[in-house]
């Protein structure tokens, strides 16, 4: 079987898991409520949050320009914007055996950024954004935690996380410190080579905390778009609900067994914000206009490839196999 075969064949696979957990959902709250509950999202509160997804693009850009700036790698600020709404269409509007961070990430190599930087920057800017979503997780659920009703195993499980996360960091930054027997491989010399940009990304004075803040700062605003979606309903939950309970909806969402998360989101909302009373059928509904509103916001990227040449995504997945 061809690697190629493969990524179809593990994109059908996703794509079955998001209908049937959606479709699991939709006949447990009931899917008429949920639709009902949908259309009735007061149009002002819904352009508020489509606002605060575009301004999640631009918190995106300097995030990955901070990365590129601390691996000593040069590339306009208009340039990776451009980049990141062609990656945020892929990502979010077109299932295709290559990501949007493939994509980006070559179009970033084939604007003149040198291979090792355009990979290790991408996937920096991945391990920084979950490292900052970590963070924000721990941070709301040691001061609000305690509201919630039996969520003990919240509480638990998100320390957990925060260890696994940390200590995974801590790994990846020695492991060029490997035998040098075993650092001849492609993959290994790849992971040195990752974990030297690792340690001049988080261990910079300058660049680590400003990484750190605008990883918070996006996970905030994502958030924000979710409490935007909750007034345009009229459900009845704080900002600092949702500022607990969303991040971590966010963290399960990164586990790539759907397409754009759909499915997987869904099912831990319902589950999370449970914890505060919220129904099933308006948290899905939220749930649902959140995926739409990321699918509008991505549409500029459609023209933006159209423009940069539809042969982009053939030659982003031969860079994805490098």
């Amino acid at each position: 079987m061809t690697s190629n075969t493969r990524r179809h064949l593990f994109l059908a696979l996703k794509l079955v898991i998001s209908v049937v957990l959606v479709g699991m959902l939709l006949q447990s709250v009931g899917a008429e409520d949920a639709f009902l509950r949908m259309i009735e999202i007061d149009p002002l509160w819904l352009m508020a949050s489509i606002g605060f997804g575009f301004a999640q693009m631009v918190l995106g850009t300097f995030r990955w320009q901070l990365v590129l700036k601390s691996i000593k790698a040069k590339m306009s600020w208009v340039q990776l914007l451009r980049f990141n709404f062609i990656g945020g269409f892929f990502n979010q509007t077109l299932p295709s055996s290559v990501g949007g961070d493939a994509v980006r990430g070559f179009m970033a190599y084939r604007a003149g950024l040198g291979v090792g930087a355009a990979v290790n920057s991408i996937l920096l800017d991945r391990i920084a954004t979950v490292i900052g979503l970590v963070l924000l997780v721990a941070v709301m659920t040691f001061m609000h935690g305690a509201t919630l009703e039996g969520g003990e195993w919240f509480t638990s499980s998100v320390m957990s996380v925060v260890l696994v996360a940390l200590c995974g960091l801590v790994v990846l930054m020695v492991m060029d410190r490997m035998p040098t027997r075993i650092r001849h491989f492609r993959m290994i010399e790849g992971i040195s080579a990752l974990a030297v940009d690792a340690r001049r990304t988080f261990l910079h004075p300058l660049y680590s905390p400003a990484l750190i803040s605008v990883c918070v700062m996006g996970h905030i605003n994502m958030t924000m778009i979710i409490y935007m979606l909750a007034l345009g309903l009229g459900v009845d939950v704080s900002l600092s609900n949702c500022l607990l309970l969303f991040p971590p909806v966010l963290l399960i969402q990164t586990i790539p067994i759907s397409v754009a998360g759909w499915g997987v989101r869904e099912g831990a909302m319902v589950t999370l914000f449970a914890l505060a009373g919220i129904g099933g059928e308006s948290v899905l509904a939220i749930s649902i206009l959140f995926g739409l509103v990321m699918i509008v916001i991505s549409l500029p990227g459609v023209i933006l490839w159209l423009i940069s040449g539809r042969n982009t995504l053939k030659q982003a997945e031969a860079f994805a196999e490098r």
